[in-house]
């Protein structure tokens, strides 16, 4: 057993506890954390997860605080943390401690500004527009409402279109991307993709010289034999049954009565034969088909 395995063994998965105990495990992991990093926030179990369709919003959108200190305040969607159902704004900062050991490039003291974890109950969609005389206001949305479907190529995917609930006519889109896909190392230009880079194996041609057969398969093997042993031969070989004496009998009267069969006709069939044509051909009275008959007898057939 791997020691990874003996920790998730061991560990607590507060996903799977009830909400009360949930907000009872934090706060005792909170103890012996720094202050400016307590969560306030319960975990939620991974089956409450939210997706960006399900939230109806996402991260560059806009947002009305309507709790809280910061209430009354636009900001914007930095990032959507599922696990506590939370918002971090961009304009809603905090002073955090952060240790020694961790600290970023260029960073020379312990406080730096945080983004503030903000509850998903106390924002409001939010979107900004302009009016007649071209003065920008902004929208805040009681509720979000789905209607239909299209592809946005932004996001490679189909999304729903937004619209405020009882102003149906009031459309919100949904934002840029945060980061647009960046090239790396393994990535593949554009025009390359189209690029013919491989063949159809087939039988006829294998993938792979015939002078390295030998070096894949042992050429000395004994499966290689060419000459069966008595105990291989036996194996391959069905045992024949012996015949019983019934069996013997009547395998023997065949084989006789099958040599036993005339090859040509004797004298007195023939005779019987013609007798029988004969009354045939005189029982006929049909003056035409006699004349058939005998122009038919006058024929004869070269071998």
């Amino acid at each position: 057993m791997s020691i990874n395995h003996i920790k998730r063994r061991y560990q607590k998965d507060l996903t799977k506890l009830p909400k009360i105990f949930r907000n009872r495990v934090v706060k005792q992991n909170n103890m012996f954390t720094l202050p400016t990093f307590e969560n306030k926030l319960p975990i939620l179990p991974k089956e409450e997860y939210k997706t960006m369709t399900q939230t109806g919003y996402t991260e560059g959108d806009l947002v009305y605080i309507t709790k809280g200190e910061h209430k009354g305040t636009i900001s914007t969607i930095f990032r959507y943390s599922k696990e506590y159902d939370g918002l971090f704004l961009s304009d809603i900062i905090e002073k955090k401690i952060i240790p020694k050991d961790q600290w970023f490039d260029q960073q020379d003291s312990f406080l730096v500004d945080y983004p503030k974890l903000i509850p998903a109950d106390s924002v409001k969609l939010a979107a900004k527009d302009k009016n007649d005389k071209g003065e920008d206001y902004y929208i805040v949305a009681e509720e979000v409402v789905f209607k239909g479907k299209y592809y946005d190529d932004r996001y490679k995917k189909w999304l729903p279109r937004r619209f405020v609930k009882h102003h149906e006519h009031i459309e919100v889109p949904w934002p840029n991307p945060p980061t647009e896909p960046k090239a790396g190392e393994l990535s593949t230009e554009g025009e390359t993709v189209f690029e013919k880079t491989w063949e159809f194996q087939s039988l006829s041609v294998p993938p792979f010289p015939s002078t390295i057969v030998n070096e894949l398969r042992n050429p000395y093997s004994k499966h290689k034999a060419r000459v069966l042993t008595e105990l291989q031969a036996r194996r391959l070989n069905k045992p024949t049954m012996p015949l019983s004496k019934e069996q013997q009998i009547y395998l023997a009267k065949k084989q006789q009565s099958e040599t036993e069969q005339p090859t040509e006709l004797t004298e007195e069939v023939q005779d019987f034969i013609g007798e029988r044509i004969a009354n045939h051909l005189n029982s006929i009275t049909n003056p035409h088909l006699k004349a058939h008959l005998d122009a038919l007898s006058k024929n004869t057939i070269n071998h």
